[in-house]
């Protein structure tokens, strides 16, 4: 219709925004998986050394970054595979974004995403990227999570100290109470990691080309820098789920 796109098989149906390119329903034998839409994300809740660096001056421009000037298609090739395609720019960096899904009949969807700077683009207006992937949130139920990757516990590109296995865990006890709320509960060197709700139901995430970076979280990325204390914090009844490329490190000795 005039403002979605449907892609519908056997026991599955998935819904795209025509203004924003989102995927904004994912229901898979009548169980709706989506909350909010999946969409682009490249922002973190600051920890203490991103504030020490004044991580929201200087790398602000990502936390507002959406995509803007979309263009959405929707083609069939052979075996049933339907492919959507999204393209964009964003709004305050000059970068362009590109998100293919490729839905297949068995209700496998991958999704390629790209974010491409402006070859006129300096440093100055593309600055680091405090991460690189996209963020869903989950429909109430799902907060029982199982990983391969590196854990238990939280993990980031410079502390790393954690074997690799398979974890699993509720989604509540990813979070770690710092004595102000920031980023927390992230895992790297993800090979899948699947949320599943009580009735066995679970949406699974696996790469096909490089390891991952995923976080849940039962809180919102602007819970987590908008509470100075973790008590302070809403209780959601939602998961909040980064699949990431990458997310900078830590650091501890620059800020």
């Amino acid at each position: 219709d005039a403002k979605t796109l449907r892609v519908t098989g056997d026991g599955f149906a998935l819904a795209f925004s025509k203004s924003n390119g989102t995927l904004q329903s994912f229901a898979y034998k009548g169980v709706e998986l989506i909350q909010e839409p999946l969409r682009p994300h490249f922002w973190r809740a600051p920890t203490d050394n991103d504030r020490g660096f004044q991580m929201a001056k200087v790398l602000g421009v990502w936390k507002t970054a959406e995509v803007t000037s979309l263009k959405i298609t929707a083609e069939t090739f052979a075996g049933g595979v339907v492919r959507v395609l999204a393209r964009g720019t964003l709004q305050g960096v000059p970068a362009g974004v590109t998100v293919r899904y490729d839905i297949y009949p068995s209700a496998d969807v991958q999704v390629n995403f790209v974010v491409e700077p402006s070859p006129r683009s300096t440093p100055a207006d593309v600055p680091m990227l405090p991460r690189v992937g996209m963020q869903v949130a989950l429909q109430p139920g799902f907060d029982q999570m199982r990983w391969l990757g590196r854990g238990p516990h939280e993990t980031y590109s410079d502390r790393q100290e954690a074997p690799v296995g398979v974890f699993a865990g509720s989604v509540e006890s990813q979070y770690f109470n710092y004595s102000e709320p920031g980023e927390t509960g992230n895992k790297t060197d993800v090979r899948w990691a699947a949320l599943e709700n009580n009735k066995g139901v679970a949406l699974l995430i696996a790469s096909t080309s490089t390891l991952l970076s995923v976080n849940a979280l039962p809180y919102t990325t602007t819970d987590l820098e908008s509470a100075k204390h973790g008590w302070q914090l809403p209780r959601r009844n939602f998961t909040t789920l980064n699949i990431d490329h990458r997310q900078m490190g830590l650091g501890g000795e620059n800020s």
